[in-house]
């Protein structure tokens, strides 16, 4: 749905040079438990790219820890359609899984209605965005 790709969209770019920078991407577009799957000891750090409607301006983009923030999405439990990740961490904690940094890369939508193509506001700032997820990626700490 429009700007709600823009993780899909990332990570189809970050993940042709990330093995040769030493980290691999991975897309969980349409089921966040897939993330289980990358909680072990030998993760030192996560980096979750995804449209999040924050209120600012279309296109906008900020760095947090889920720690940081709460979710407003209701929902009616954990489905694949959901896409709460948050959720999806809360529950992996729960059943012991090891935790790794975890850093979101937010970007404000603009649109989300039915398309294959972003905003002009996302599409204008895409190099932006992918620079920010790289840098991310590859801080240390």
């Amino acid at each position: 749905m429009s700007d709600d790709g823009i993780g899909l969209r990332l990570v189809e770019h970050i993940a042709r040079g990330g093995r040769e920078q030493g980290f691999e991407a991975a897309a969980l577009a349409d089921e966040g438990t897939r993330l289980f799957f990358y909680l072990t000891e030998d993760t030192e750090k996560i980096v979750i790219v995804d449209a999040v409607d924050m209120g600012l301006e279309p296109g906008d983009y900020r760095l947090f820890k889920p720690e940081d923030v709460e979710t407003r999405k209701t929902t009616c439990g954990m489905t694949t359609h959901e896409g709460d990740i948050l959720k999806v961490l809360e529950l992996a904690a729960s059943l012991g899984y090891p935790i790794p940094s975890v850093t979101i890369l937010g970007i404000q939508p603009g649109n989300l209605g039915p398309g294959l193509e972003l905003s002009p506001a996302l599409e204008s700032r895409f190099d932006t965005y992918l620079r920010a997820a790289q840098e991310e990626v590859l801080r240390n700490g």
